[in-house]
């Protein structure tokens, strides 16, 4: 088989979940597999949806900035959505990230975005981390099934959004209600601040409302990619109750 590199330019991914999602999701062009790895549902499958090319461990190494476990793919470019095409998929549930800056963070959010049905996150495309192959990672590959729009200012997506019949809800350690008692069976965008400057003050302002999750502890808060876990699943949970 061919080994050729892939081109400095050339997105990529790797770990073997993270690398099968985005396979799942149409997006690998080809995976490269590091020789001598043993039997794998997850290889077996990847091996059915794409092109595989074996080559070194020491190549794989070269390609990956972290934990790979053999397998690197090679990204087709994603599609990056305005706001209005992203209305128009006809979303309920959308998370909007606020100066999120940590790649780890992002991609921790993403996966849970996705896991409690989200139908797009909202980026601004200054002050954000890159949807990079560390953010995939961290998504475990969940970010691939995504859909990603990313916005000049996010104070201003945010009046369209409600213009469009969205709640616009501010994860905030001031809020004024807990989550559950805010009705998230309606279209509604979780705004979640960054990890040091939580949200800016016009985007903040822009909210329709506030939520707090009370700290019963000595810490003062969650990071931002666990607040914004613990109300994605209360969101679910009222969603498959309606209460």
């Amino acid at each position: 088989m061919s080994s050729r590199p892939p081109q400095a330019s050339q997105e990529v991914v790797y770990g073997r979940n993270a690398v099968l999602e985005a396979a799942r999701a149409g997006r690998v062009r080809r995976a490269l597999v590091a020789r001598g790895l043993g039997p794998d549902p997850r290889l077996a499958e990847l091996a059915r949806l794409v092109p595989v090319e074996v080559v070194t461990p020491e190549q794989i190494a070269s390609l990956a900035l972290g934990v790979h476990q053999g397998v690197v793919g090679e990204l087709e470019p994603r599609a990056v959505l305005t706001l209005r095409q992203l209305l128009e998929t006809g979303p309920d549930l959308l998370v909007a990230l606020d100066g999120v800056q940590d790649p780890q963070n992002l991609g921790a959010i993403m996966r849970s975005a996705e896991a409690a049905g989200a139908g797009g996150v909202i980026l601004p495309e200054r002050r954000s981390a890159p949807m990079s192959a560390s953010a995939v990672k961290a998504s475990s590959g969940a970010s691939e099934h995504l859909q990603l729009c990313r916005v000049p200012g996010l104070a201003a997506a945010l009046v369209e959004l409600k213009r469009g019949g969205f709640w616009c809800a501010a994860l905030d350690a001031e809020g004024e209600l807990p989550p559950w008692e805010f009705d998230l069976t309606q279209p509604v965008c979780l705004v979640v601040g960054g990890e040091g400057s939580g949200l800016h003050r016009l985007v903040r302002e822009r909210c329709d409302v506030r939520l707090r999750l009370p700290m019963i502890g000595r810490v003062a808060s969650l990071n931002a990619s666990a607040a914004a876990a613990a109300v994605l699943y209360e969101t679910t949970r009222q969603r498959l109750t309606r209460l």
